[in-house]
This record gives C-alpha cells, sequence and structure tokens, in this order.
C-alpha cells in the first residue's frame, strides 16, 4: 500500500502501528499534519473506512486532522482470531499505541460504539491524554449480561449458523435503513472471516466503562446516541452524560444517515465542540 495517495482531495496517508503481541495495525490519518489530531476508533465489524466517510469532512471542516485504524482483526490490521483478543482492555492497549504515535498534540480522542468504550476507558484511567473524549452510540456501562440483549442476540445468530450466513441475512434484509446495509456488508465482507466472529462473539458480555470511570473522566465528555437502535440505547449515552464531571449530548436518527454517513461526523464535531465550551477548553 503507499504510504501517501490523494484521494477527493483529501491527503490520506496510511502507516503501520505495532500494537500489544506485535499485532500490527494500520493507521489512517486525512488531513495536515500541521493540525491538532481528532483520533477515532471504529466499533466492533466496522472499519478505518467508514470513520474516514463519516468523520474526516467534519473534521478537516473543524480545523483538525483525522487519525483513525483497523482494529485488530479488521480490514488491513493483523487478524485476531479468538475472542479474548478483543476484549476491552486489549482495545484500549492499541488506541495507547496508535495514540503514542501521533506526531503533535491530540484535541480528541474517542470512536463508536466499541471504540468509544475503548477510548473512554483509556481517557479515564490516563491512558491516554487529550482535551476532549468523544463516546460516539456507547452502548451500555460496566459489564455487559452474559446472553442479554441485541449484541448477544448477534454473537448468538454467530454461533449457531456463521459469519457467511449473517452476511447472506444483512444483504437480503429490508428492514435496515439503506446505509447501514450498505455499510455493513461491505465492511463485513472485508474482514478476516475468523476475526471478525471473535469479535463479534466477544460482544456478548463484554465490558465497557463503569459509572465511576466516567464519572472520574478528567476531561469533558462529548456524546452522540439515537433514539431508534436498541444496540444503542440513547439512555446509555444519556446516563454518561449525567455521570460525567463536564458533558454535552447530541443526538441524531438513523435514517439520518441516509443523506450522509457525514451527518455522523458533523454531529459528533458539534458535541466536541460543546463539550470543550462547557469545560472551558
Amino acid at each position: 500500500m503507499p504510504d501517501s495517495v490523494d484521494v477527493d482531495p483529501l491527503p490520506v496517508r496510511h502507516r503501520t502501528v505495532v500494537g500489544p503481541g506485535g499485532v500490527r495495525l494500520q493507521v489512517t490519518e486525512v488531513g495536515s499534519s500541521g493540525r491538532s489530531a481528532v483520533v477515532i476508533a471504529h466499533g466492533a465489524g466496522s472499519s478505518a473506512r467508514f470513520i474516514v466517510d463519516a468523520f474526516a469532512g467534519p473534521v478537516l471542516a473543524s480545523g483538525r486532522r483525522l487519525v483513525t485504524f483497523d482494529l485488530r482483526g479488521h480490514g488491513g490490521s493483523d487478524p485476531a482470531r479468538d475472542p479474548v483478543d478483543h476484549r476491552l482492555e486489549v482495545h484500549v492497549a492499541d488506541l495507547r499505541a496508535v495514540a503514542t504515535s501521533v506526531v503533535g498534540p491530540i484535541e480528541v480522542v474517542g470512536g463508536v460504539s466499541l471504540g468509544g468504550h475503548a477510548a473512554v476507558r483509556a481517557v479515564a484511567t490516563g491512558d491516554v491524554a487529550c482535551g476532549v473524549v468523544l463516546a460516539c452510540l456507547p452502548a451500555w456501562t460496566g459489564k455487559a449480561g452474559d446472553g442479554v440483549g441485541p449484541h448477544a442476540v448477534v454473537a448468538a445468530e454467530v454461533r449457531e449458523v456463521g459469519i457467511a450466513a449473517v452476511i447472506a441475512r444483512l444483504e437480503a434484509a429490508r428492514d435496515l435503513p439503506p446505509w447501514l446495509r450498505e455499510v455493513l456488508v461491505r465492511d463485513y465482507r472485508s474482514h478476516d472471516p475468523g476475526s471478525l466472529t471473535a469479535a463479534l462473539l466477544a460482544l456478548d458480555g463484554g465490558l465497557a466503562p463503569d459509572a465511576e470511570e466516567v464519572g472520574g473522566l478528567p476531561v469533558p465528555l462529548a456524546a452522540v446516541g439515537w433514539p431508534d437502535d436498541p444496540g444503542h440505547p440513547l439512555a446509555v449515552a444519556r446516563h454518561w452524560v449525567d455521570v460525567a464531571p463536564v458533558a454535552a449530548l447530541r443526538t441524531l436518527e438513523l435514517t439520518d444517515l441516509d443523506a450522509g454517513v457525514d451527518s455522523l461526523g458533523r454531529t459528533a464535531m458539534a458535541a466536541v465542540d460543546a463539550a470543550g465550551d462547557e469545560g472551558g477548553t
């Protein structure tokens, strides 16, 4: 893969960072290296490509640059075919490795779903420093109940029929917003099947930051939630905002992304700016 290419016409640079256990993580940076960085991690089954699609325009328009990466077992990063390789603490360590590799100031560290869980845990524990932490679509607080909730249902389906059948079901689904069906099928097909299976299985009973961690955040929390996704209940985002010392919440609906997935990025950056204003940063 080339070190640098121009895409539409954003400067996009790819590089590799070595995470714990020697796992190679593919990192993507968009924007001038002279700008402060917004480091965003994607969720289980998603991809750095989705983060670029959703966040690059809004982040660059805000005067910052975007840094993202494929989680282990996803996209261009090394395979990870054991569910234990997808535990929250592993993703926190990988996020720390990526953040440590960033040249220049990091203004925002965040993520979507699992990526947001990792970002909040990393900032709460002091593993990663930034000015604002961003959690888009947090899925639960603390430990998810084993066998309980939409993510456990997905894990059960994967165990029963396999990942290929899950992808086939998604391709045929007409109850999903078109953008979501397209992104899920595209991203799921781009991953190593064994690694994707492990990532989805690990969500059943997985960990997220608890209320004490969120309540002890040393920087403002920006949160994004949507009211129409049972896998990422708006009540969770509201709870995190309620317990965080300084926080701001912005919402949008799943169907808002039919007009462009950058709606998520614009909403997220609005939340970041509002949280920064609340915190005086």
